[in-house]
């Protein structure tokens, strides 16, 4: 039987070889303000907002896990300058694509898993995860290893899924256990804000702050998602058996957004 991280490395390592340009290799929800309609632009915004919000700059030793195909690398190395940048992702095809494109130096990339960070501790100034922290397994447990690579003073950036509310049914707890089960998330991961903030403060980071901005990711993202040319794309990536994944997972996504169940949150805590 399979562990839980090869089956997540399975789901996203499929078609990644067909992937070509599409969507610039981002996989990142984006963030949809200021009348953004592009999906580039709005993957790009989200990075800059962590970037910013983290205060990444030329002294950084930034550290990025659940990479994926690694634009989102050099677009940080682009825009902050950062003085160097470790990136890994469990899926090595994603490296392989990642590595390919590297134009960089002081970037390099790896296959690893979060839960277990090969480096040594007091390592970086700053972590960063977009999105992937929904997968790890457990997610608390990439905390401590976060906590424990980043030097005094080291800063923890991310954007994650959590619950906006507990579910109050049978068929709202049904909609999260499928949500689960479809997109490979540990019911363990399955935090409210505030059992996520006890988690990060549990491990050790302090001054955490937790930004709820679900209306400006969500939406966007899905209608995105659903535009013509966008489905086409994914089934030519993905093939027309497993292309059906994604719409399902987003129908998913859709239902428990609309029922007030699914929070989209930027996230950041600090080494003492």
């Amino acid at each position: 039987m399979k562990t839980h991280e090869q089956r997540t490395e399975s789901f996203y390592a499929h078609g990644v070889e067909n992937y070509g340009t599409f969507h610039s290799n981002y996989l990142n929800f984006g963030l949809w303000e200021d009348g953004t309609t592009d999906y580039v632009e709005a993957a790009e915004r989200l990075l800059a907002r962590i970037g910013a919000k983290i205060r990444l700059g030329r002294q950084s030793l930034l550290l990025d896990v659940a990479c994926g195909m690694g634009t989102q690398d050099l677009f940080l190395m682009r825009r902050f300058g950062c003085a160097a940048i470790e990136a890994m992702d469990l899926t090595a095809k994603h490296i392989a694509v990642a590595t390919a494109r590297n134009e960089f130096p002081n970037l390099s990339y790896r296959v690893g898993d979060a839960c277990s960070l090969p480096f040594a501790a007091d390592t970086f100034t700053h972590v960063t995860a977009i999105e992937g922290v929904v997968h790890f397994n457990p997610r608390e447990k990439f905390f401590r290893e976060a906590l424990r690579v980043l030097k005094p003073g080291g800063i923890l950036g991310m954007s994650d899924f959590c619950l906006a509310r507990e579910p109050r049914s049978a068929v709202e707890r049904f909609i999260i256990r499928a949500c689960e089960w479809a997109w490979h998330v540990p019911t363990e991961n399955t935090d409210t804000t505030r059992s996520y903030a006890a988690k990060l403060a549990r491990s050790g980071f302090t001054d955490a702050e937790i930004d709820v901005v679900s209306d400006q990711v969500i939406p966007g993202y899905l209608a995105e998602q659903e535009r013509p040319e966008a489905r086409r794309e994914q089934r030519r990536i993905r093939g027309a058996v497993i292309g059906t994944v994604g719409p399902v997972i987003d129908w998913l996504v859709r239902t428990a957004y609309s029922r007030g169940l699914l929070a989209y949150i930027l996230v950041m805590g600090r080494k003492a």
